[in-house]
């Protein structure tokens, strides 16, 4: 008996999947391209724009990415040529986003006080996640 977690999803719910991560991936283009015209043409939303403001954009814009990439090749049929949802260039730029972010939470951390031990885990996890995509992207 082979596992169910193996087998191949059925073609349809492929597309319906990759239609539906093009439609997230294009909100979330919408939603970053509201807030860069805000942040350009209103003065009250450049006076509230913060170091956290920052981090959860480029949060969102790695979703973005993640989500245009996914969905493309779901919903056209292109699996990449190592079976993977992401392609070599698409994972080194998850790993420099995953590693640049936790370089930005770190000074903006250490900017303002000392790191807790909760801070730590964090930034750890997400440079070991951008570095482990780094190695995703170089394997062969």
């Amino acid at each position: 008996m082979s596992s169910p977690y193996l087998q191949p999803v059925p073609s349809i719910w492929a597309r319906v999947a990759g239609i539906a991560l093009l439609a997230a991936g294009l909100a979330c283009a919408g939603f970053l391209s509201r807030e860069l015209w805000l942040l350009t043409t209103d003065d009250v939303a450049r006076r509230q724009f913060t170091s956290s403001t920052l981090i959860f954009d480029l949060i969102l814009l790695a979703l973005c990415g993640c989500c245009w990439q996914a969905g493309y090749r779901l919903a056209f049929d292109r699996p990449g040529p190592n079976g993977s949802l992401f392609s070599r260039p698409g994972w080194a730029a998850i790993g420099a986003g995953l590693s640049g972010m936790a370089g930005l939470m770190s000074f903006a951390i250490l900017a303002t006080r000392s790191m807790q031990l909760n801070d730590i885990y964090v930034v750890a996890g997400l440079a070991s996640f951008g570095v482990w995509c780094f190695v995703l992207a170089w394997r062969r």
